[in-house]
């Protein structure tokens, strides 16, 4: 048997990457002077207005929808920003795709977590791409404070316990820097550790629907 294996043509044709939840990180370069002003606006905001209870607990403000219909300089530069990096991503994960022959509906919020702020296990499943864009960020380097966790909801665990590959991993946190735009499948589950800092950990986050013209 070996004799006959060693005689064998073997040629690799393809890999196709099954049910995946591609995460994307984008870098807005030189964002210092938006941050100044997105860390301004949104704490103008949070004094004006009463926070919605969605996923966040403790600590937390989370804004009123509406985002994207402020005129203050810094949400109205993200504002633009959110559909052209949604498009990045939709033909990063599928380069067919014809964003000409797509209009969007979309949303967005500021998340403001003080000391003991998160935000629980929940999705975006009505949406098809959802990001979350990081302002201000506590100064840690270990530990779980105010990381964002993904889970994978699927029974595959198990392979990632021989096999490794983030495929398989059943959750994966991420402490993405100030500047960095962090999107993902709406569908994706994900969870906000509490703040344990006495800095404010500010992020503007975001949901988006394609809708064919």
């Amino acid at each position: 048997m070996e004799d006959w294996l060693r005689f064998m043509e073997i040629e690799y044709k393809s890999k196709i990457e099954l049910f995946t939840a591609p995460l994307i990180t984008f870098e807005i370069k030189n964002s210092s002077d938006l941050n100044k002003n997105l860390v301004s606006e949104a704490r103008a905001w949070r004094k004006t207005a009463k926070g919605a209870s969605v996923s966040n607990s403790g600590n937390s403000w989370h804004s009123p929808d509406g985002l994207m219909s402020r005129t203050e300089p810094g949400f109205a530069t993200i504002s633009k920003l959110i559909p052209r990096l949604a498009a990045q991503y939709a033909t990063e994960i599928n380069p067919a795709f014809k964003i000409k022959d797509y209009g969007f509906e979309a949303s967005a919020w500021v998340n403001i977590n003080r000391q003991g702020g998160a935000n629980a296990v929940h999705h975006h499943g009505r949406f098809h791409v959802s990001g979350v864009y990081y302002i201000k960020q506590p100064n840690v380097t270990i530990g779980k404070s105010g990381m964002i966790e993904f889970v994978n909801s699927r029974f595959d665990h198990h392979i990632f316990e021989q096999l490794g590959a983030n495929a398989f991993a059943p959750n994966m946190r991420v402490r993405p820097p100030t500047g960095s735009m962090v999107i993902f499948p709406s569908s994706l589950l994900h969870f906000v550790h509490p703040n344990e800092t006495s800095e404010e950990r500010i992020t503007l986050a975001w949901n988006l629907r394609f809708i064919r013209k």
